[in-house]
Parts: C-alpha cells; sequence; structure tokens
C-alpha cells in the first residue's frame, strides 16, 4: 500500500475506483502527480467501460494513461469487448474475480483432468489478461502457476467467446 512515510517504497502501480464521473478528472490529476513525483510507476483505473476509457483518454493535457484496468471476469463474463477495447490501446486488463460463482464446477472438472479452477486462471492467461485469484497458503499459489495445456478442451466445453447455455439460463 502507498504510505507517506519516506521508509516506504514507492508503489509499483496506483489503483483506484471512480466512483463519481464529477470527480475522476481530480481523482487523475492528482495521480498523474504522484506519477511525476516518482511516487507510483503508474496508474491503474478499475471498472471502467469502453465510454469512461475514451473520455479519459480525450482529456486535454493528459500525461499518463492508465496501465491497466482491472475488471470482473470468468466464464459466466467473459467481458471480450472489453477486454479488446483496452487491449488495443495498449492498456493491459486485470481479472480479479477469474473463477467465478457457479454450481457447475464439478461437472466442468469432470471433463478437464486437473483441477478446474487452475485451468480458468491459465484460460486467463491465455487470453492476455492478468488474473488476481485469492490464494490463501503457499502450496495453493504454487498450484495455480502450474496449469498447462487443456485449454482447447475447456474453451469446447465452456464455449467461452460465445454465450454459454449452461451459463445464460
Amino acid at each position: 500500500s502507498c504510505s507517506n512515510s519516506p521508509r516506504t517504497a514507492p508503489c509499483q502501480a496506483a489503483l483506484f475506483q471512480m466512483t463519481s464521473f464529477l470527480l475522476w478528472d481530480n481523482y487523475f490529476l492528482a495521480m498523474e502527480e504522484l506519477v511525476d513525483a516518482g511516487l507510483v510507476k503508474a496508474i491503474g483505473v478499475f471498472n471502467f467501460n469502453c465510454k469512461q476509457l475514451d473520455q479519459l483518454l480525450s482529456k486535454p493535457g493528459l500525461r499518463h494513461k492508465p496501465a491497466n484496468n482491472r475488471i470482473e471476469s470468468h466464464p459466466y463474463l467473459p467481458q471480450e469487448e472489453l477486454i479488446k477495447f483496452y487491449q488495443s490501446k495498449g492498456i493491459s486488463v486485470t481479472a480479479y474475480c477469474p473463477l467465478g460463482l457457479s454450481e457447475d464446477r464439478q461437472n466442468f472438472s469432470a471433463v478437464i483432468p486437473c483441477l478446474f479452477l487452475q485451468v480458468l486462471i491459465q484460460l486467463q492467461v491465455q487470453r492476455n489478461v492478468s488474473v488476481i485469484p485469492r490464494s490463501v497458503t503457499p502450496h495453493h499459489i504454487e498450484k495455480n502457476f502450474k496449469v498447462r495445456g487443456y485449454l482447447t478442451k475447456l474453451f469446447t466445453v465452456l464455449n467461452f467467446t460465445q454465450k454459454n447455455p449452461l451459463c445464460h439460463e
């Protein structure tokens, strides 16, 4: 976290949610000043849609475009268009809640011969999306990095880029 203490190392990225469009301009200006002062390396936004990003990028005097947009993305909310839009602007995307919430996980995990939750993480990585799953133990974190393969079969099962009848009942 960021701190005013001189002993605190500079933040690697500043991530904030703009809750009011009336104030976003002031927030972003303050974040740009932190980048200029060397206190943060990059500015990130949270749950920005395409219109909000376009408004931000067309801001007169913009010195630092956002480096990342953190959004909810999982098989039940893939957000393909939003992810492609951000990536086309050179802005990375981070998926929070990448595992979704579903009773169908057990059904899918029977089809995929490895831990289904790990495959969902790898699915996002294949889409060039950073992932921040909730991991509590070092063993669990290590397992999340070990998944390889099985993605073709997973795409077939989930029908990830189209509406999935299992997801849209």
